[in-house]
């Protein structure tokens, strides 16, 4: 029998909700208490998934110390996680955080070491890692079809209003955000990229607020990626492109080719299998419909948390370590510092450390 773990979610805005609403749904856990600055909020997060009756708390510390709980549900700003993974663990609690894990190195460093110092398990969500379309081409890369890889690169043409960044007061900002579109847009697909087609070496990077003047940080950004493979890649991300388009990841090389595109859009190879049709026809992408994560973030949807949270209460059940652990969620934001650093240094190579 697996265990059922006891789970409190820490900010109820527009991602905790997410959590707020998939914890209730999963079979190995139950929503323990939800802590805001703003209570109204959390009641208000309580109410929306239906579950009625939820302790509410303004302050994470008394919730620690009045509540029975297994894991905390980190979903406040970038630039606040750190304080919080350091009271949960500090306290005997296990962390569950929103990407990214930390916005600065040092942090995220400091979070791993408590972690291993504590003996606390420390994870984060990336569940673009948990759709059909991404896994399939990660297997296809791990049974070696494409052969010597030629390129991979990945695009989040979204667009954000200027409403997004002044509503949320912290979002835009170095302090709490850590960036901009590169940061915390598609940290998502800069995950799936190194976790697909391996580490990556170095980038050159070019970056500026287009349309959002108001913000300190990029709304557009490109880079240039070199592999520790030797294949090249590239990376596009921006708010600034109305009305937002969905991600796209596209990976080949002298074996074969595979594009995500909200769906499976192409899977190519030379030793052509009688399951790559089944899994194009079973994974094709979905037509549009209302408008998604591409125009709006409150469109984020909730099986693929599911799935994440699932996976990683599985995973700290079986005494192993999460997929998105700790050092395996520092890649991204180290692939991220590396890019700001090159922005910084008008596009100069920077290795990513």
């Amino acid at each position: 029998m697996s265990k059922q773990w006891k789970c409190a979610v820490v900010g109820a805005a527009t991602v905790g909700q997410t959590h707020v609403r998939v914890i209730p749904q999963l079979p190995n856990a139950t929503l323990a208490a939800v802590c805001d600055v703003n209570p109204e909020r959390a009641k208000a997060a309580i109410e929306k998934a239906n579950v009625p009756g939820t302790p509410i708390y303004k302050d994470m510390a008394e919730m620690l110390d009045r509540e029975q709980i297994d894991v905390v549900h980190l979903a406040t700003p970038s630039g606040m996680h750190f304080d919080g993974c350091k009271l949960a663990m500090e306290r005997g609690k296990n962390v569950i955080c929103e990407k990214p894990l930390e916005i600065r190195l040092e942090r995220i460093d400091q979070m791993i070491e408590l972690s291993q110092r504590t003996g606390m398990k420390l994870a984060t969500i990336f569940q673009n890692r948990w759709s059909d379309a991404n896994r399939a081409i990660k297997s296809a890369m791990d049974e070696g079809r494409f052969g010597k890889l030629a390129w991979a690169g990945c695009f989040t043409p979204w667009y954000r209003p200027d409403k997004y960044y002044t509503d949320g007061g912290w979002r835009g900002t170095w302090k709490l955000d850590g960036g901009g579109a590169i940061m915390n847009q598609s940290i998502h697909n800069i995950d799936l990229l190194q976790w697909i087609a391996g580490p990556i070496k170095s980038v050159s990077a070019y970056a500026s607020s287009r349309i959002h003047p108001t913000i300190e940080t990029e709304d557009t950004c490109s880079v240039a990626l070199e592999f520790a493979s030797g294949a090249f890649g590239t990376i596009l991300g921006t708010t600034a492109m109305f009305p937002g388009m969905p991600v796209r990841f596209e990976i080949g090389g002298e074996n074969g080719t595979a594009v995500q595109e909200n769906g499976l859009k192409f899977f190519k190879f030379r030793d052509e299998r009688p399951a790559d049709a089944e899994l194009l026809a079973k994974l094709a992408p979905k037509p549009p419909g209302a408008p998604g994560v591409a125009s709006t973030a409150a469109a984020v949807g909730s099986e693929l948390h599911a799935r994440n949270i699932t996976a990683i209460l599985a995973a700290w059940d079986e005494g192993r370590e999460a997929e998105t652990s700790g050092p395996e969620s520092r890649k991204a934001v180290a692939i991220v510092h590396a890019i700001y650093e090159s922005v910084r240094n008008r596009g100069a190579a920077v290795l990513v450390k």
